[in-house]
């Protein structure tokens, strides 16, 4: 199922979990089910499977439950995000995901084969979210997508979120693409206290080119780099991914999309700056969960 997904060098998030000393009380307060439900025929196959919050901190549990709500709540034939549903039961939310990609699915199934197009092979869409990590400040949770839906591959996504464990408070950004622009626009932004930072850019530079290099390509020059790079005029000034760095033991993470800054063939950019040299760039709150 991840074959898709972990495209080129691949995605090198760790799943580790604090359960030293004292954090071990915290971490098994926070308690979660797992929910997996399937469906599949020679047109269509859906899976779905979740880690849902079923007890702990209530803002954090809410909190989650609803990041897990929203990931779960999409539309494989229209445009636009579906109008959002809070669910309590983790059951009914991964039910409406697995019935609504299905009929999804079926319909562009049979639309592809009425006008003509080869359906010889199934569509499909495989949904993962899932804790990723946990310490005493912060759990961080992941959400895998990919599928077929014909074409020459499939597409696959890759996103996480952190949550600050005293409150459930996001860290991060949300992103909303702009029709009109074409660009991604970012709000609720509390990780870096100048996105703009042009030291923060040079660290954002050298995390892309140390991504190549461990796929054994040669850029050490800037314009090497930026030959393997899409729609990126200056390598000095490198977006932030549409999809907010999350924290994880090793250091806050950065995944960027299939052809957010790269080719299809590059997979899905992704790197760790530690700490000690992003630290001075996070805002206060995101700076409180690495203590």
């Amino acid at each position: 199922m991840m074959a898709a997904l972990l495209t080129a060098c691949g995605h090198r998030a760790s799943n580790g979990a604090s359960t030293d000393g004292d954090s071990l009380a915290v971490t098994t307060s926070f308690q979660t089910d797992s929910i997996g439900i399937e469906r599949e025929d020679s047109m269509a196959s859906v899976k779905v499977s979740v880690q849902w919050p079923t007890s702990g901190n209530d803002s954090l549990v809410t909190a989650i439950r609803r990041y897990v709500c929203e990931e779960l709540q999409i539309s494989l034939i229209q445009e636009g995000q579906p109008e959002f549903h809070y669910y309590d039961d983790g059951k009914e939310a991964v039910q409406a995901l697995v019935d609504t990609a299905y009929n999804d699915l079926t319909s562009s199934w049979n639309e592809s084969k009425g006008e003509g197009i080869p359906t010889d092979m199934t569509y499909s869409c495989y949904v993962r979210i899932s804790k990723l990590e946990e310490t005493e400040q912060y759990i961080t949770y992941v959400s895998n997508h990919e599928g077929f839906m014909g074409g020459a591959h499939g597409y696959a996504a890759s996103s996480c979120q952190t949550f600050r464990k005293r409150d459930g408070l996001r860290i991060g950004y949300q992103t909303k693409f702009n029709r009109e622009t074409e660009q991604f626009e970012k709000k609720n932004q509390n990780l870096f206290k100048d996105p703009q930072s042009a030291k923060l850019a040079q660290l954002i530079k050298e995390g892309v080119r140390s991504y190549f290099q461990e796929c054994e390509q040669d850029v050490a020059t800037d314009e090497q780099l930026k030959d393997m790079l899409l729609n990126v005029d200056d390598v000095n000034n490198i977006p932030l991914p549409s999809s907010a760095p999350y924290f994880t033991k090793d250091g806050l993470s950065f995944v960027y999309q299939q052809y957010e800054i790269a080719p299809y063939a590059a997979g899905m950019i992704n790197f760790n700056i530690p700490y000690d040299k992003v630290l001075p760039y996070l805002t206060k709150d995101a700076a409180e969960l690495i203590k």
